[in-house]
């Protein structure tokens, strides 16, 4: 189990680390877009070592098969469980200017022991399962940023205490949030300390899309080109369990697809938020679910998932999504472009991203609440006249394609995901 482990670390370094020291954060780390579960969708603030340990067990456990093989969740590729908000002791630390902290005095965090018994134990629980395990920072549930700040010198104690918390337990991952840190400076001085303590972690940026450039913006090749000083980057706000409102966040990746220099790239990938695949009211579920998983996949957005791992019903309805191969190679591909909107309408969406010389992935989603027909030439691709193409979804060709490629019935909020090539 620790060689699995050691595998998952060492994977992320290699060839493109040198790229990385121009730009993205120098740590060697998420060359492929990131790929786990979080808390934060499922349980919100109700989190706890028990809950956690039961979720690192199903991430572990074969229990189900992909092509007849026994296969875990980690076995597919979700190889990070992240403890989102709730873990802290809120309002039991040094009080400033009447308003109190969860960070005592000499700056380290005050965890609710309650929940979380022994951080180190909990990751050591994880890693001899083989699991990368993520740490959440900077939290809104008791939203003392504020606090912290107002005495600059115990701050500086602060950000050094919450970096030496979660290096001492051995976190492989952190998700630093935006509540109050306004001005970045938390952001900076949390990566300053986390740099100086030769511990390398993936490092998300969960600024709810503010800002642009440094200290801690979205990544913006005109006010800085080429610097991203994390490993993926919030593209907007908080995601929710509504179809349109997921696709309505995968636009705000956009401006980072640029044709030529694209700035969601290795070690610095564009993330429209955590999945919420099996989160979906109503009889749309799976449905809904599909679609969103494939709009994630071709935009090589990280894919986090959130929903309750714990419930086995729910693990086999979403087991032939989430566990697809076909569908995580296109995710996992790079080929110098993230992948790109081709065309938008009132009634559908098509995406295509470039997977090799000489194959592209191309997806079609619909956002009609009646079933449509859609046509797409193979010029609007930038494809020849002829491809062969192959049902990802399916896993099975569907024969040759000349000139429009036609869906003659796409379902309210379904999708077509094929692969393209000559």
């Amino acid at each position: 189990r620790k060689s699995r482990i050691m595998s998952n670390i060492v994977s992320v370094f290699g060839f493109f680390a040198l790229v990385l020291c121009v730009h993205g954060l120098d740590n060697g780390l998420g060359l492929t877009p990131p790929r786990g579960w979080r808390s934060w969708n499922c349980d919100h603030g109700d989190v706890n070592d028990t809950t956690i340990r039961r979720v690192v067990d199903a991430v572990a456990a074969r229990s189900r098969t992909v092509d007849g093989k026994p296969t875990s969740i980690l076995d597919v590729g979700f190889a990070h469980v992240g403890v989102d908000d709730g873990f802290q002791a809120c309002n039991t630390g040094r009080v400033v200017n009447s308003k109190p902290s969860f960070h005592a005095a000499d700056g380290m965090p005050l965890i609710n022991t309650s929940r979380f018994p022994s951080l180190k134990d909990l990751v050591d629980y994880g890693h001899s399962k083989g699991v990368l395990m993520g740490w959440y920072d900077n939290n809104c549930i008791c939203m003392d940023e504020y606090t912290i700040q107002s005495d600059p010198v115990w701050a500086e104690q602060c950000y050094a205490g919450d970096m030496k918390l979660i290096v001492d337990a051995g976190f492989d991952s952190i998700k630093i949030d935006n509540c109050g840190d306004d001005q970045g400076l938390g952001f900076v001085s949390r990566l300053k300390h986390l740099n100086a303590s030769g511990h390398p972690m993936l490092v998300e940026n969960s600024n709810q899309g503010h800002g642009s450039g440094p200290p801690r913006g979205l990544p913006n090749n005109t006010v800085a080109p080429g610097w991203c000083n994390m490993n993926l980057f919030r593209t907007g706000g908080d995601i929710g369990p509504d179809y349109l409102g997921t696709v309505a966040k995968l636009q705000r990746t956009i401006p980072y697809q640029d044709p030529h220099d694209p700035i969601s790239r290795p070690g610095c990938w564009a993330y429209p938020d955590m999945l919420e695949i099996g989160n979906f009211k109503g009889p749309l579920n799976m449905t809904e679910s599909r679609s969103h998983f494939s709009a994630w996949a071709v935009t090589s957005s990280p894919l986090v998932l959130g929903f309750d791992l714990l419930d086995d019903n729910l693990v086999d309805e979403l087991w032939p999504i989430i566990s697809n191969p076909e569908v995580h190679a296109v995710n996992q591909a790079w080929y110098n472009h993230p992948g790109r909107q081709v065309m938008i309408t009132n009634d559908y969406q098509v995406w295509a991203k470039q997977t090799s010389q000489n194959e592209q992935a191309v997806l079609v989603f619909s956002t009609s609440s009646t079933p449509i027909q859609v046509d797409v030439t193979l010029t609007q691709l930038g494809l020849p006249s002829s491809v062969s193409a192959r049902d990802l979804w399916a896993r099975k060709f569907i024969g040759q394609i000349n000139s429009t490629w036609t869906i003659k019935v796409l379902q309210p909020h379904d999708c077509v995901f094929v692969s393209m090539h000559p």
